[in-house]
């Protein structure tokens, strides 16, 4: 059975003033698919609301899932989205011309999945580089797939001391996309990165920003993996108490709201940009650092829930979905019965023939969508909208495209 610890002072400053404004219920783990339908509708549930931080402003889980479970034979492989690999690709190019990258440098990927970021970091520039990532299923993968070398393991203090025992090199770039919000020890994580990066060496995180969640109603990207859901202010406590500082900060259009932070250590010549400070004071003069701008969230996203069943009943055909991904694992059970979805299309070859926790849904290949036609598919990674449609139609699909947040809309 799966361990979970119960959150009693925030991550990032210690304070025990936390509020609850998000409760989702009883839910499965996103990731745990299983190999048979009852298995499947039987899994264990746990708890998954937000907490809102009075002190620093953080929003964070209520619970700890044991990461160990969570990410020990993680399921989800990085190089299957085009979008995500373009954008790895341009990420390093913009990395090497900012921080004046080449074949000298060492690069570190932390949690980086199947090697997709750091292949164009080895491919395209000839940095040195090393993927810190406990997912033992990737290795072969990462290393044989995309010739990145895989350090097997949880990043932390001990991965940081061995990394600087056997590699002989501070590391001038880390990178760490889509999983500081899956750290718990935040605290940790940062001074392990102190360990091992060079004088004028970066940091440079990517995570959801919290101000597209709560505008955007992204409450589906709610889920045990994620931890914590970040904006700059809380962030600004966390890596100054860390003896470090930020030195930038720039929107990503993936994802549906990501941003990129650039951290250095505090005494680093690296200058602070303007962007910083832009950041905290639009996310103290729009209310950010207060609970009330998070009162009516709850309500927002009952509404969304709704409308989304009442389209689903409303609708005259047959409806399949696009994607067994987290989010839209959470947004398919937070609506309960999906008895009208007949499968769930996926590309990831450890997903085909299992089944959606929670809901029950068969996970089937993209050819399964011409084998057997619906009328309308719902587009579970939103966020990947526009590639996911162009890729439908190629293949042959014909019926119409549901997108179901920030708001339930069908496309012909």
């Amino acid at each position: 059975m799966p361990s979970f610890t119960q959150l009693i002072k925030c991550r990032c400053c210690g304070s025990t003033d936390l509020s609850q404004y998000l409760d989702l219920g009883m839910m499965p783990m996103a990731n745990n698919i299983q190999n048979s339908k009852d298995a499947a509708e039987s899994v264990e549930r746990f708890p998954l609301a937000v907490l809102f931080c009075n002190n620093c402003s953080l929003s964070q889980l209520s619970i700890i899932v044991d990461p160990v479970v969570l990410f020990t034979n993680y399921v989800y492989r990085s190089g299957i989205n085009n979008g995500y690999v373009n954008h790895c690709r341009q990420m390093a190019k913009e990395l090497q011309y900012k921080h004046d990258l080449n074949e000298n440098s060492f690069v570190v990927d932390i949690a980086g999945n199947d090697g997709s970021l750091l292949k164009q970091f080895k491919e395209e520039i000839g940095c040195k580089v090393l993927n810190v990532d406990p997912a033992q299923n990737l290795y072969k993968i990462c290393e044989n797939g995309n010739g990145v070398r895989m350090f097997c393991t949880f990043w932390g203090i001990n991965a940081a001391n061995h990394i600087k025992a056997n590699w002989h090199q501070p590391v001038n770039l880390i990178t760490a996309t889509n999983v500081f919000a899956h750290v718990h020890d935040v605290k940790e994580f940062l001074n392990a990165v102190n360990i091992v990066l060079a004088d004028d060496g970066v940091l440079v995180l990517e995570f959801p920003y919290l101000i597209d969640f709560i505008d955007k109603k992204e409450f589906d990207t709610v889920y045990f993996e994620h931890l914590s859901y970040f904006a700059i202010t809380p962030l600004m406590w966390l890596v100054t108490d860390c003896g470090m500082k930020i030195v930038s900060v720039s929107k990503q259009d993936i994802h549906g709201g990501t941003v990129r932070v650039t951290i250095t250590k505090q005494w680093s010549n690296i200058p602070v940009e303007q962007s910083v400070d832009d950041f905290v004071i639009h996310e103290e003069s729009q209310g950010f650092t207060s609970l009330s701008k998070y009162a009516n969230f709850s309500d927002t996203v009952n509404s969304t829930v709704t409308k989304f069943r009442d389209g689903l009943s409303s609708l005259h055909g047959t409806v399949a979905a696009f994607a067994a991904s987290a989010k839209g694992n959470t947004l398919l059970n937070s609506v309960g019965s999906c008895s009208d979805i007949q499968y769930i299309v996926d590309e990831t070859p450890e997903k085909i023939g299992k089944f959606a926790p929670g809901i029950g849904t068969e996970i089937v290949p993209l050819v399964h969508l011409l084998e057997f036609p619906v009328n309308y598919l719902i587009i579970l990674s939103w966020n990947f909208a526009d590639e996911i449609m162009s890729k439908c139609r190629t293949a042959g699909y014909q019926g119409k495209f549901i997108i179901p947040i920030p708001e339930w809309q069908i496309i012909q």
